[in-house]
């Protein structure tokens, strides 16, 4: 017998040829035995064929010749399907649809995984940015060490002050370049001061880890430019001289 059955891939069939044997078993409760049999036959291969894509036809025929080589008792019918054996077909034109189709998906699914490792990049990138632009400019000189130029070097800033503007938590990013700015142009005594002041005010808010840090960090700091200036304590003030009093 003939017969068709629907593979994995949406809109394509298997085209199948079966034969086999079959006999009754005890009293005949069944007026179409032979179809009973061939009905398993075709329910039990289309239930397979579901699961296989339709360029994988000669394996769907091994696995279902293996399945069919034993006998089958079906005890409701009293029918017993001795052995069957099925060939299975694909036309060419479905096959090379079929494998068309497969090269499609398989580039769409490259492009997917492009976009979103870009996607990963461009993330990266925008972090490092907000965080730190002279890690860009770094890679550059290792990548591509020609392409560093006075102009590189003036737009990478500006490209970062544009990308903290728009990033997540850009107030902050531009409150720390602003205090940065400020920072920097303060005298020795004057930064120890403010760092002091924020430690205070960390640990009021119960960041004592904070408050540690940000010591740990500016003493670094203040190591590598050199050996601190030496300070000495503030005199006491001398009291002033009292007023000469005038009759009345």
């Amino acid at each position: 017998m003939d017969f068709t059955a629907a593979s994995a891939d949406e809109g394509f069939h298997f085209t199948v040829h079966a034969e086999g044997q079959w006999r009754r078993r005890g009293r005949q409760l069944h007026h179409a035995p032979e179809a009973v049999a061939a009905a398993h036959v075709v329910d039990a291969f289309s239930e397979m064929a579901a699961t296989y894509p339709i360029v994988t036809a000669e394996g769907l025929q091994y696995r279902a010749n293996a399945r069919f080589g034993r006998h089958t008792d079906l005890p409701d019918d009293r029918v017993r399907v001795n052995w069957a054996t099925v060939q299975v077909y694909v036309s060419p034109e479905d096959l090379h649809l079929a494998q068309d189709r497969i090269r499609l998906r398989a580039r769409a699914q490259t492009d997917r995984e492009l976009r979103q490792l870009q996607v990963v990049q461009a993330l990266a990138y925008r972090d490092q940015l907000r965080e730190d632009p002279t890690l860009i400019l770094a890679q550059l000189l290792l990548d591509s060490p020609a392409a560093v130029t006075d102009q590189t070097l003036t737009m990478i800033p500006k490209i970062a002050a544009h990308v903290g503007t728009y990033a997540p938590g850009a107030a902050w990013v531009q409150t720390a370049h602003l205090l940065d700015e400020w920072y920097g142009g303060l005298a020795s005594d004057a930064k120890q001061f403010v760092v002091d002041r924020l430690c205070t005010v960390a640990r009021e808010f119960g960041g004592e880890e904070v408050s540690q840090r940000l010591k740990d960090a500016h003493r670094v700091a203040a190591d590598s430019s050199g050996p601190p200036a030496a300070t000495f304590p503030t005199p006491p003030r001398e009291p002033d001289p009292p007023h000469p009093s005038h009759p009345t």
